[in-house]
């Protein structure tokens, strides 16, 4: 018979596995949060100073993505430079585009999501649990680690999304 406490680690257990599926310890999530604040900390002196923008981070398995919309091209670089060194970071991608964000329709992105999200769920022989999609502006991101194979096909399934522009894949390979 299960005690209460133990009924709340095996909660907790189940909870984390479905969560965390795509990264190889709680450790490393843990990390990843830390390391999208310390990007985040160091970019906000540099975007208060050049409005409008909309950007965002997500570090995955210590790969970390910062994407959105910047008013020059002299902020893209701004930010290539001011990430370098971040502790525990294996990698950036600096995908920021030059835009206005009141151009962008969340809505549209959103809709995109679910839809190569429910494709990679459907799509055999790819485990969609260790793939994360984002989508800005049209532009789908895929992150997690995978096979090259499977990152080709992750990729290929969202390439074949209506409304979807670009793919940029941003995968550890575990091949």
């Amino acid at each position: 018979m299960l005690t209460i406490k133990s009924l709340r680690l095996l909660i907790l257990t189940l909870a984390l596995s479905f969560g965390v599926s795509a990264c190889t310890t709680f450790g490393t999530v843990a990390e990843d949060s830390s390391i999208e604040g310390r990007v985040k900390d160091r970019l906000y002196p540099i975007l208060e100073k050049n409005q409008p923008n909309a950007v965002d981070v997500v570090s995955h398995n210590l790969y970390v993505l910062i994407y959105g919309q910047v008013p020059s091209e002299d902020v893209i670089a701004q930010v290539s430079n001011t990430i370098k060194g971040v502790p525990e970071m294996k990698k950036a991608f600096n995908e920021l585009r030059t835009g206005n964000p009141e151009d962008v329709s969340t809505v549209s992105d959103v809709w995109i999501t679910t839809k190569v999200k429910s494709s990679l769920a459907a799509e055999k022989g790819l485990d969609s649990k260790r793939i994360k999609v984002i989508t800005e502006n049209k532009e789908v991101f895929l992150m997690g680690m995978v096979t090259r194979e499977e990152g080709d096909k992750a990729a290929l399934v969202a390439r074949n999304i209506s409304g979807v522009d670009r793919v940029v894949k941003i995968f550890e390979y575990i091949d």
